[in-house]
């Protein structure tokens, strides 16, 4: 039998992983051409960074990949602004190809920016 606490969890689970659906597919179509194909092929994650500030990852394909999607990094980084309240950091990340045995093996390399904030209507407060 389940308790009432797992079922609730359950369900604020599965609402979770549909709000961050639907905002990592509004991101993607946000961009045509080569920047929304090569975001096509990347895989997305949100996680807190090491000190605890809420990060959009994107984990690209290659390292050429993460170059590519470098130098269009503005409007990436406005896009996570506009879509994404609360996001502090954009990460574009790769899994290195031939990674060398370690002992965490989910290491991956990659550029971390900061995300600038929108202020809010009505919200006068300094919040940056």
């Amino acid at each position: 039998m389940r308790s009432e606490s797992s079922s609730y969890s359950f369900h604020d689970r599965a609402l979770t992983q549909t709000l961050h659906g639907t905002l990592l597919r509004y991101f993607c179509e946000a961009f045509d051409g080569p920047i929304g194909q090569h975001l096509a092929e990347c895989q997305f994650g949100f996680a807190p960074s090491p000190l605890g500030e809420p990060t959009f990852f994107i984990v690209a394909g290659s390292h050429d990949d993460i170059e590519y999607l470098s130098r269009n990094i503005d409007g990436l980084l406005d896009k996570a602004a506009d879509i994404m309240p609360g996001i502090r950091k954009l990460a574009l990340c790769c899994q290195p190809a031939n990674p060398q045995p370690r002992s965490n093996p989910g290491i991956l390399c990659g550029r971390v920016f900061s995300v600038p904030q929108i202020p809010l209507e009505g919200d006068d407060s300094e919040n940056v």
